[in-house]
């Protein structure tokens, strides 16, 4: 399959390596930048045949089109490369609200082609693991999953520059960008709460930069936390009344620990430390796989929309909270 590339940013980067771990079944060919220098540095770079800084000359180069710009360019941008018969593969999150998403994900649909978030821990063999061993925990109680993390841009934040990962005006949340980490997993593996609450910390521009959300589901509560101003140190963990499940970063796993309530501790799975690029061809085979298969799976989509529907009422909440306290 023929990617084109949409940024050239550090995530798109990581996609290349990813593609090509594929075994032959993506190949990136073109990017695309609303400046034509850095569509060109970025393609001479990877060797990429095609750079443009127009999309209907990125469609015309491929079969699918990874969308990598910021939250708030992915519902035209997408929308564009399905109109043109092009199936999508979009970065986390897909929309800046869930209308936006449930609108993409109809449009590919309507138009014979696959649209899929790309949220690369789902789609990694560790979550499935973690799915396969619940049932080894008897009756689940509790369940905390966290990523938090110093940016590596909120130093320059810090001294009075606000970059594309700091703007809300971009449709940007540490909630969208880090925490969904957590929420995905989370509702792929418990399903949808009954209810839920939270909290989040804003800096000075408005931008939400780390928060805690509870869901409910009655006989068990799920705390996640996120931030992107703040590195935590773990673990995450699933606790049943026969056993618990602990593992350290729900986006990176490397190690993941089955601890009976009686007996020995086991380890189930244990890794080299990993970066975007070595788990994100997990999901380029998942949408290869779509793709080959003419149609899109509901359980990625409802994740998708029900995800980002939790994010709008914890984001809405929170961000009125924020702004009483002023």
């Amino acid at each position: 399959m023929r990617f084109g590339i949409i940024g050239t940013n550090v995530i798109s980067d990581a996609f290349v390596r990813a593609c090509r771990a594929t075994g032959g079944r993506a190949e990136p060919v073109a990017v695309h930048s609303r400046g034509r220098a850095r569509a060109e540095e970025f393609a001479a770079r990877h060797g990429l045949g095609v750079a443009v800084d127009t999309l209907d000359a990125l469609f015309d180069a491929v079969d699918a089109v990874y969308v990598a710009s910021p939250i708030g360019a992915h519902r035209e941008q997408a929308l564009a490369a399905i109109a043109a018969g092009r199936h999508v593969l979009v970065e986390k999150t897909m929309g800046t609200n869930a209308g936006e998403v449930v609108e993409i994900l109809e449009a590919a649909e309507a138009a014979g082609v696959v649209a899929l978030e790309a949220v690369r821990n789902v789609h990694a063999p560790t979550h499935g693991l973690i799915r396969d061993v619940l049932g080894e925990l008897g009756e689940l109680r509790y369940a905390r999953l966290e990523k938090l993390q110093y940016s590596s841009r909120y130093d320059a934040f810090r001294a009075g520059e606000v970059l594309n990962a700091f703007d809300p005006g971009l449709g940007n949340s540490a909630l969208a960008d880090i925490g969904i980490y957590c929420l995905q997993p989370a509702l792929d593996l418990f399903g949808a709460p009954r209810n839920l609450g939270g909290a989040s910390v804003f800096l000075d521009n408005g931008f939400e930069a780390g928060g805690s959300l509870y869901l409910d589901h009655g006989s068990l509560v799920v705390d996640l936390a996120w931030s992107k101003i703040a590195r935590g140190l773990g673990p995450s963990v699933i606790t049943g009344e026969d056993a618990s499940l602990t593992f350290d970063d729900p986006a990176d796993l490397t190690r993941i620990v089955l601890h009976p309530r009686t007996g020995s501790e086991r380890v189930l799975w244990e890794g080299a430390t990993t970066s975007p690029a070595d788990t994100m061809h997990h999901e380029i085979a998942d949408f290869c796989d779509l793709v080959a298969a003419g149609a899109m799976d509901p359980r990625w989509s409802a994740l998708s929309v029900n995800a980002r529907a939790i994010m709008d009422a914890h984001l809405a909440a929170a961000a009125a909270s924020w702004r009483e306290g002023r």
